[in-house]
């Protein structure tokens, strides 16, 4: 087994200078025993030498008698002072030992029970704690919890003093990633992982644009909930990219990296909390291009399928064959020449393909990750006729049912058109693969791209369901839809 490398920290008293300490003492003690007994055996030899009688006389009865109690007494004093000590330092040591391993138990409680963890959004590998910086010389903690350079806190090899567990701030402090040296910010929140995939030109960029400005903008606000960006790029990223995009109705084709050192997934993350939402979670979007997805050609490996909390599968309608042929004659030019990869089925094999060789899936397994299906470019001209709002509202009256069915008949009505439209295998894989699965349609424009603002609908619900099924506490915190049992039209 590989030896760790050693902290850049100094050793707690009682986990090593303690009983260095005691061995430098009972050394001294013992040096300085021998050396008295050899005195007065020097002082006998001497008194003997003089005197023929030797221990008969007086002078060397008196020093043999001394050498001989030296001896006894005085190993018996250095074992019991020897003892003496080492019993109060072993329970010095017990007492911090137990310290320390309850405030370890609690740190490590408070980040399972919490399912805190993270990820690096460079090289995708997941950590439990990041490497910590030193604010004060740059050293790199790599272990920066409760254990023998501390209970609470820690001192630097610098001196200065940090903090080692979450109840004393830990998460404040400047981190990286503990395998590819990414900078990272915010460690020891709940994570809100969740890749939007699909193929070339599906719509998964204007997705994210629409989600992200909706929830920040509007959400978070309607909610009171407090957005922290998960960097400086990523502010800059948010103010200067997405806010342009989302008021002038622009999106940006995902590019294809051909360069190997630079991640092909790209993520984009913010940090979201309120007195009520505590630990805070970050809500990272992961966007590919489609020509990458579907050729597996991506640069990394993409583990987040394997510790996300969701996943949205974008699916662009005119890849769809008879929806295609319907609307050739309605939808703009601009729509038609945005269509990427034709064959649907070529997405969704990809797909599946792709999680099983992240998360080596055994036959027959269901994914046990929530999947949410959404037909995007729900606005152009012609898809009205297969899906729009009126149709879920005549089910509503017909039916006389509530509002809180809305999603539920909106997932019936989504499956309903895949499998008119001769998507049976499609949605036969997602009900075979996948644990739990929902269908949505979007339009994340809301009209033909550079026609203005974005006019967004049903961006927000597909997250929101993702959020009913693996943060609780993130869908009380957000609580706008309701999501039922699958209804059957």
């Amino acid at each position: 087994m590989k030896k760790r490398d050693p902290e850049p920290a100094k050793i707690n008293y009682f986990f090593g200078p303690c009983w260095q300490d005691l061995g430098s003492f009972i050394k001294e003690f013992w040096k300085l025993n021998a050396e008295s007994i050899n005195k007065r055996k020097e002082k006998y030899e001497a008194v003997g030498e003089k005197n023929k009688n030797g221990i008969m006389s007086f002078k060397g009865a008196v020093n043999f008698i001394s050498c001989l109690f030296l001896a006894l007494f005085g190993t018996i004093s250095f074992l019991i002072i020897s003892v003496a000590f080492s019993i109060v330092l072993s329970i010095g040591f017990f007492i911090v030992y137990i310290i320390s391993f309850i405030a370890w138990l609690i740190d490590r409680l408070y980040l399972m029970i919490n399912g805190i963890f993270g990820a690096c959004p460079h090289c995708k590998k997941k950590y439990l704690i990041p490497t910590y910086i030193c604010p004060s010389c740059g050293a790199k903690h790599k272990r920066l919890f409760p254990g023998k350079y501390g209970a609470f806190h820690r001192v630097c090899t610098c001196g200065k003093k940090i903090p080692s567990h979450f109840l004393t701030g830990r998460s404040k402090l400047s981190a990286e990633c503990p395998y590819c040296g990414e900078s990272l910010r915010g460690g020891e929140s709940v994570p809100l992982y969740i890749p939007i995939v699909g193929g070339r030109s599906a719509g998964k960029t204007a997705f994210i644009t629409a989600f992200t400005y909706q929830f920040i903008e509007n959400v978070a606000r309607r909610k009171k909930l407090i957005v922290t960006h998960f960097s400086d790029e990523s502010e800059q990223f948010y103010n200067n990219e997405i806010k342009n995009d989302y008021l002038n109705g622009t999106t940006r084709m995902t590019l294809t990296e051909n360069n190997i050192n630079v991640e092909s997934a790209k993520a984009f993350s913010f940090f979201v909390e309120n007195d009520k939402l505590q630990p805070k979670r970050e809500i990272r979007l992961y966007d590919i291009d489609g020509e990458s997805f579907v050729n597996n050609t991506e640069n990394e490996i993409q583990l987040q399928y394997e510790y996300s909390q969701g996943i949205i599968l974008i699916i662009d309608p005119l890849t769809i064959p008879t929806v295609r042929n319907a609307l050739d004659s309605t939808a703009s030019e601009i729509d038609k020449n945005s269509v990427g990869t034709i064959d649907t089925e070529i997405v969704i094999n990809s797909f599946i393909n792709k999680i099983n060789d992240v998360i080596g899936r055994k036959q027959d397994a269901l994914i046990n990750v929530p999947v949410a299906v959404v037909i995007s470019k729900a606005d152009m001209a012609g898809m009205q006729e297969f899906l729009n709002e009126d149709m879920i509202y005549d089910i509503i009256d017909k039916k006389s049912l509530e509002m809180d069915r809305y999603s539920d008949i909106e997932d019936a009505i989504v499956r309903q058109f895949l499998n008119k439209n001769d998507m049976q295998n499609l949605v036969k894989s997602i009900d075979t693969n996948f644990k739990s699965s929902r269908y949505f349609f979007c339009s994340a424009i809301g009209h033909v791209r550079e026609g203005g603002k974005y006019n967004p609908k049903g961006v927000l619900e597909p997250i929101e369901w993702i959020c009913s099924i693996s943060d609780i506490g993130m869908k009380n915190a957000w609580n706008e839809q309701k999501f039922g049992k699958k209804f059957e039209l």
